[in-house]
C-alpha cells in the first residue's frame, strides 16, 4: 500500500506541472518547487523513520542474543533462526510505523483519496496565494509608477511655461530685426538692427524629465499601467516629445550656420561708439538681401519651435489631469 500511495502522490505531482504550464511559467514554477520540496521531505522522513525503527530492532534482537549467549554459551544458534527473527522484528516495526504514518481518517482507498485530496488542495491554495501576492505587487508598482510620471510631467510644465517665455521673446526680437533690414535707412544706420540681431541670436533650452516614461518604455514595465487610455495618453506624451526635439535639433543646427551676418555690421566701429550712426558694410549691403532670407528661415524655425513645445505643455496638463482623475490623486 505504501508503495501505491507513493505512486499516486508521483503521479499526482507530475500532473499538476503539466497543468501549471501557462503564461505564468514562473509562478507555476515556484508553487511546483514548494509542492516538491514536501514530497520529498514526507519521502525521506518516511525513508528515515524505517531506518530508525531497524536500528531499534537490530540493537533489541543484539541485546536479546548477547544475553542468551551469556547463560548458554556452548548452544549456537541456528542461522536460519536469527534471519527469520530479524526480518519477523523488521516486519513489525514497518507494521507500526506504517500504523502511525497514516494516521488520516478512513482506511483502503478513501484513505489515500483523503491524502490526495490534501495535497492538492495545498498546491492548489499555494498557486493562488503566490497570484494573488503577485498582483498585489505589480499594482504597488504601478501606484508608484503613476506617481513619478505626475510629478515629472509636473515638473515639464514649469520648465517648458518659462521656456516658451523666453522663445516668445526671441521671436519678437526677431520680427523687430526684419523690419528693421527692410528699412531703407539700415544702409546708413545699422546700430539698432546690430543691437537688436546680437541680443536675440541663441536659442532657450528645454529638457523633459522623462525619466520614469524612459523606464517604463525600456524595461518593458508598461504593461503595468492596467489604465489602457492612461498608457496611451502617455505615449502621446512620449511621441510630442520626440517631436519637439527634433524641432530642437534642427534649430541648434541652423544657429550655428547663423555667420552671415558677421558680414553685414562693422563690428568695429560699433563696438567703439553706439551714439553715431554706423553704415553697413560693403561686403554688408551686397548680402543683405541673403542675410534677411536666412534671418526670415529661422523665425519661422523658431515658431516651429513654439508650436511644438506649446503642444507638449498642453499634452503634460491634460495628461496629469486625467491620472488624476483616473487615480484618485490629488
Amino acid at each position: 500500500l505504501d508503495k501505491l500511495y507513493f505512486s499516486i502522490l508521483h503521479l499526482f505531482y507530475r500532473g499538476i506541472t503539466t497543468l501549471l504550464r501557462t503564461p505564468q511559467r514562473i509562478l507555476a514554477a515556484t508553487v511546483v518547487r514548494h509542492a516538491r520540496e514536501n514530497f520529498n521531505n514526507l519521502i525521506n522522513q518516511h525513508i528515515n523513520q524505517m531506518a530508525e525503527n531497524a536500528d531499534t530492532g537490530d540493537k533489541t534482537l543484539e541485546n536479546s542474543t548477547n544475553h542468551e549467549s551469556e547463560k548458554i554459551p556452548d548452544k549456537k544458534i541456528p542461522i536460519v533462526e536469527s534471519v527469520n527473527f530479524t526480518t519477523k522484528q523488521e516486519t513489525e516495526n514497518m507494521e507500526t510505523h506504517a500504523h502511525h504514518l497514516h494516521n488520516a481518517p478512513g482506511s483502503g482507498w478513501k484513505h489515500y483519496f483523503f491524502e490526495f485530496l490534501m495535497l492538492f488542495l495545498a498546491v492548489f491554495c499555494g498557486f493562488l496565494a503566490e497570484n494573488w501576492r503577485e498582483e498585489l505587487k505589480e499594482h504597488k508598482r504601478e501606484k508608484e509608477f503613476i506617481y513619478s510620471i505626475v510629478e515629472d510631467i509636473k515638473s515639464d510644465t514649469l520648465q517648458s511655461n518659462r521656456t516658451l517665455l523666453q522663445l516668445k521673446r526671441l521671436r519678437t526680437g526677431i520680427d523687430s530685426v526684419l523690419i528693421l533690414l527692410s528699412s531703407p535707412e539700415i544702409v546708413y544706420n545699422s546700430n539698432k538692427a546690430y543691437s537688436l540681431w546680437t541680443k536675440n541670436l541663441g536659442l532657450e533650452v528645454f529638457v523633459s524629465n522623462d525619466r520614469t516614461i524612459q523606464q517604463l518604455l525600456s524595461s518593458g514595465e508598461l504593461r503595468l499601467i492596467r489604465n489602457k487610455t492612461v498608457s496611451d495618453r502617455i505615449m502621446i506624451y512620449e511621441q510630442t516629445l520626440k517631436k519637439y526635439y527634433t524641432q530642437s535639433d534642427l534649430m541648434y543646427g541652423a544657429v550655428v550656420n547663423m555667420t552671415s551676418y558677421t558680414q553685414v555690421f562693422d563690428f568695429v566701429n560699433l563696438n567703439k561708439n553706439m551714439n553715431i550712426p554706423i553704415p553697413l558694410t560693403e561686403q554688408g549691403k551686397k548680402s543683405l538681401n541673403e542675410a534677411y532670407a536666412r534671418l526670415q528661415l529661422w523665425n519661422r524655425g523658431l515658431m516651429g519651435l513654439i508650436s511644438w513645445l506649446d503642444a507638449v505643455n498642453q499634452e503634460g496638463t491634460r495628461l496629469v489631469t486625467f491620472i488624476q482623475k483616473e487615480y484618485d490623486i490629488k
